[in-house]
């Protein structure tokens, strides 16, 4: 069985977020202030729906290498679309075990 890149790094971003309510908490808030839908709807404890609104797309992801390690990673709303708009840059820290 043959896993790329981008699936490794989709893995860890997600299991990363689940565990990030800032940084759901600041995608969304973006997301609201461009009248745009969520990226991921919070339940009664306020735990994110990963991997959230289909209509996002999750690229470009990357390392920041430091002291206090960090997955960085693009998102964008429908992509390839007439509706596309960029929603930014984010970065998420990770252990020293997952980084």
């Amino acid at each position: 069985m043959t896993i790329t890149t981008s699936a490794i790094g989709l893995k860890t971003l997600l299991d990363t977020l689940a565990n990030s309510q800032a940084t759901v908490d600041q995608i969304n808030q973006i997301c609201a202030e461009k009248d745009l839908p969520p990226v991921f709807l919070l339940n009664e404890q306020r735990v994110p729906d990963i991997p959230g609104n289909s209509d996002y797309r999750f690229e470009g992801f990357g390392a920041v290498i430091g002291l206090s390690p960090k997955l960085s990673f693009w998102v964008h709303y429908k992509p390839g679309t007439s509706e596309h708009v960029e929603i930014g840059r984010f970065t998420v820290p990770v252990g020293f075990g997952k980084a």
